[in-house]
């Protein structure tokens, strides 16, 4: 008997983190035309981009039915094991709801609204393995978790607001004075689940991305254990400059990368930047 920790595919723990913590994943959908592919197991974010760049529609993401939730945790369960599912933000999809559907059948299943995606999701299910390692209950764990989310800090920074005006997240008059302007939004997540522009950075990409970095480890109340640099896909030699800035600054014990998934990918676009972190 043990405590298993479950996530979906939005906590963006590719390509090996989630093997390396023992986490299990339900992969949410994305449907291309009459297509449905499971999110990262089947499709990947350069698919999306290729095909939207031939069709200029944004493919649909779905959450994962009940069943699938029911699947993994009678697979568990009957194992002998206790289940924290940690889920993506409730307001984005129908993922928790889904998830808390199939825990109904279990006594043993707790499931948690991150109220947050991508690698602050990551984060808040490392930190769940983390507490199963040090042998807590999965209730211990599932209190902990709500507690700790609270804390996750998600400021994205976008470089086009055309997959955002595509999926219904910006006007045409924002896309346009935005891309006249060369205004790269940073949007911030709170701990609601609600997005928000924080600030706006003028320039070319390269000379944004250093000053968005820069912009980040100047915020207060830091705490230093670990941060994920992610990025719905970018120039790779800018990418790794870019994760020497966090390193070098010595804010953080732990820098992780990640390379987000098609969920995000899908209502951000390319050259999405995000350094997740946590405050103390």
């Amino acid at each position: 008997m043990g405590v298993v920790i479950t996530s979906d595919s939005a906590c963006d723990l590719f390509p090996d983190l989630y093997q390396q913590y023992q986490i299990r994943i339900v992969p949410l959908y994305i449907n291309i035309e009459d297509q449905a592919y499971r999110d990262v197991f089947e499709i990947n974010p350069d698919e999306v981009f290729r095909n939207y760049e031939k069709t200029h529609r944004l493919p649909k993401t779905a959450a994962p039915a009940p069943a699938d939730f029911f699947t993994l945790f009678r697979q568990e369960t009957e194992a002998g094991n206790d289940v924290v599912h940690i889920s993506m933000n409730s307001k984005f999809s129908a993922s928790y709801q889904n998830a808390c559907i199939a825990a109904e059948e279990f006594e043993n299943v707790y499931v948690v609204d991150t109220f947050t995606l991508s690698s602050a999701e990551g984060m808040l299910v490392l930190r769940a393995a983390e507490l199963r390692d040090e042998g807590k209950t999965a209730e211990e764990i599932c209190r902990q978790i709500e507690i700790e989310r609270s804390k996750v800090q998600t400021n994205v920074l976008l470089d086009t607001l055309e997959f955002a005006y595509r999926g219904g997240r910006a006007s045409m008059l924002q896309m346009f004075g935005a891309n006249l302007l060369k205004l790269r939004p940073c949007l911030l997540l709170n701990t609601q689940g609600v997005l928000s522009v924080r600030t706006k950075f003028r320039g070319n990409f390269a000379q944004v991305c250093r000053e968005y970095i820069r912009f980040v480890l100047r915020q207060p109340n830091i705490n230093n254990r670990r941060a994920f640099l992610s990025t719905t896909g970018m120039d790779r030699t800018l990418f790794e400059e870019l994760r020497k800035m966090v390193e070098d600054s010595g804010v953080f014990q732990q820098v992780l990368t990640s390379r987000a998934g098609c969920a995000m990918t899908v209502h951000t676009g390319p050259n999405t930047l995000v350094l997740f972190y946590m405050e103390n």
